[in-house]
């Protein structure tokens, strides 16, 4: 999610340097436009199309050519479906593109962080469309869509990303039946067994953060047949606070899919692993406990991360 709470006139100052900054590189033979406007070059004369977005409706344009794609999920939805962006933002956590998209992302430039958006660096991609995280703060978003067309997807569900950055590159057939296939596969990611009980975590140096039962990964593990532990059917946010090792009876689950983003984390799991609360779980003590990616199980929901994570429910299940 980015953050940037600027107040009222932070923001004004913000977005006229921006629009400042478009100006300059138009002067120079660049562009930038909110409206898909003519600009005098190639995406001034595109046909366009509206796509809802969480901040109304915006018109993009029907072939986009030159795509930032702000955001883990942005980014893998893009590549899956034969676009390859002009620029990308940090993974959370790191300081390159999410490693599991490997040599698909390691050559496109950075733009961003997962805090805020570099606008100059951007305005040198030059793009006609830009998809921005959901949740993106309305200052943010005032200032790159003085740049191109922004799309901030809703956030109601763990699919609605993705569809809508599917739909604004003109690929919402393809994207949907990619995403039937493999809602297909989770359901059979268990091999007709029950799973019994499930809880995702990523821990962090503070301890377990609990992701909620309605995110990408918890909803193909109820595709599969598991069922959520109630401490995560219970949030209202996308992860509980950090429990402590005191309070680990409430992921005391059949099956612990464990994600870390850093070394910290990992440090920090190594410590916990070691102490009574930890080994008396039910989990580890029939060695059903998975360690799991976290850029792929508590970041993104792409349809590259939606593979990655029925892989590692097939194989929780299969051992």
């Amino acid at each position: 999610m980015f953050r940037s709470p600027l107040p009222r006139a932070g923001r004004f100052l913000q977005v006229t340097a921006v629009a400042a900054l478009v100006m300059g590189v138009s002067a120079c033979g660049g562009s930038g436009s909110a409206d898909g406007g003519d600009d005098g070059g190639d995406k001034g004369r595109q046909s366009t199309r509206s796509v809802e977005t969480a901040y109304g409706t915006v018109k993009v344009p029907s072939e986009p050519k030159r795509v930032v794609a702000l955001g883990d999920t942005s980014l893998d939805t893009a590549l899956y479906l034969g676009v390859e962006p002009v620029g990308t933002s940090s993974a959370r956590g790191a300081d390159t593109a999410p490693g599991y998209l490997g040599a698909k992302a390691e050559s496109i430039p950075l733009v961003a962080t997962v805090q805020e958006p570099n606008i100059e660096a951007i305005l040198k991609a030059d793009p006609d469309l830009i998809l921005a995280a959901p949740r993106m703060e309305k200052s943010q978003y005032e200032a790159l869509k003085a740049v191109a067309p922004t799309v901030v997807p809703k956030n109601e569900t763990w699919k609605q990303p993705a569809e809508t950055y599917a739909e604004a590159l003109g690929e919402k057939e393809a994207f949907d039946k990619k995403i039937d296939a493999l809602l297909d596969r989770a359901a059979d990611a268990a091999g007709g067994e029950d799973p019994g009980t499930a809880v995702v975590v990523r821990w962090m140096p503070a301890g377990p953060m609990v992701m909620n039962a309605d995110n990408m990964p918890s909803s193909l593990l109820k595709e599969a047949g598991a069922t959520l532990m109630p401490i995560a059917e219970d949030l209202d946010s996308p992860h509980s606070d950090a429990l402590s090792l005191e309070n680990l009876d409430k992921i005391d689950a059949d099956h612990v899919f464990v994600a870390t983003l850093n070394a910290e984390g990992r440090k920090a799991l190594e410590s916990a692993e070691k102490q009574k609360s930890f080994t008396r779980l039910k989990a580890v003590r029939n060695d059903e406990v998975s360690g799991v990616d976290g850029q792929v199980w508590s970041s993104s929901a792409g349809l590259y991360a939606m593979e990655k994570v029925v892989e590692d429910i097939e194989a929780a299940y299969a051992e």
